[in-house]
């Protein structure tokens, strides 16, 4: 699999019980500590999507490095950042994660500070309670002027904007919700940006919506060159992955 310098791509794979038995044969690709984390899961659903998540990480990579999935070795940032092991650094790939209720996805960049997040818009939360709480003043204003019903579409445009753009800059939660702020437009598409302590011009984002039920945001920084990023979408599926060599 070929990865140029200005692309992304992203691989989504979507929660579907015939695929469960392939799934686990994947198994067989994880490490202890992957598989331990993996088994701590607190239902069989979180379980096979946390194994989802892990198997992706290793095969899709493994696709662009030419290497045998099991090879391939993580570290993590002070934050929690996953990233390969120094000595997988020739290789030149930088990933992000993420997965929700019925959709796990990896996000491959030449780029270190891509970030990927995804959300399901079922899990209905206190949106209004969150926002006042972690946007802006002006964002949770905007939230709140829309009807009731369109609230929770908005809720979700900005927080996965939010967390792709902390989970880009490796400081997670850390990074600060309220220091990144979007105008968006009346579908939810992004027509300003402001950050408090980063250089907004080196940055891009992208919002995708693969289903009804999910909403999806990639963020990246690629100084002097974030014009020319093309993003791509591939689909993962744990059967065609059982024998990924």
């Amino acid at each position: 699999m070929t990865l140029a310098t200005h692309d992304v791509h992203l691989w989504i794979s979507y929660e579907r019980s015939p695929d469960a038995p392939a799934l686990r044969t994947l198994r067989s690709l994880l490490q202890p500590a992957e598989l331990e984390r993996v088994d701590k899961g607190y239902s069989e659903e979180v379980r096979l999507r946390f194994l989802a998540a892990r198997a992706m990480q290793r095969t899709v990579l493994a696709r662009y490095g030419g290497v045998d999935p099991t090879a391939l070795r993580f570290v993590t940032g002070e934050h929690g950042k996953p990233a390969l092991a120094a000595e997988f650094a020739p290789l030149g790939l930088h990933f992000n994660v993420t997965h929700t209720e019925g959709l796990v996805g990896i996000a491959v960049s030449r780029h270190r500070d891509v970030g990927f997040d995804a959300e399901n818009l079922r899990e209905r939360t206190t949106a209004l309670k969150l926002a006042r709480r972690y946007f802006t003043a002006e964002e949770a204003r905007d939230l709140e002027a829309l009807p009731l019903a369109e609230q929770p579409a908005r809720f979700y445009s900005l927080w996965t904007l939010k967390e792709s753009w902390m989970k880009a800059t490796g400081r997670g939660i850390a990074a600060g919700l309220d220091n990144a702020a979007f105008s968006l437009d009346d579908k939810h598409g992004v027509v300003g940006l402001d950050f408090a302590a980063s250089d907004s011009p080196d940055w891009r984002f992208w919002q995708f919506a693969p289903t009804r039920e999910h909403v999806l945001a990639l963020a990246l920084r690629a100084p002097g060159a974030i014009r020319d990023v093309s993003v791509s979408t591939f689909e993962w599926r744990p059967g065609e992955m059982v024998d990924p060599l």
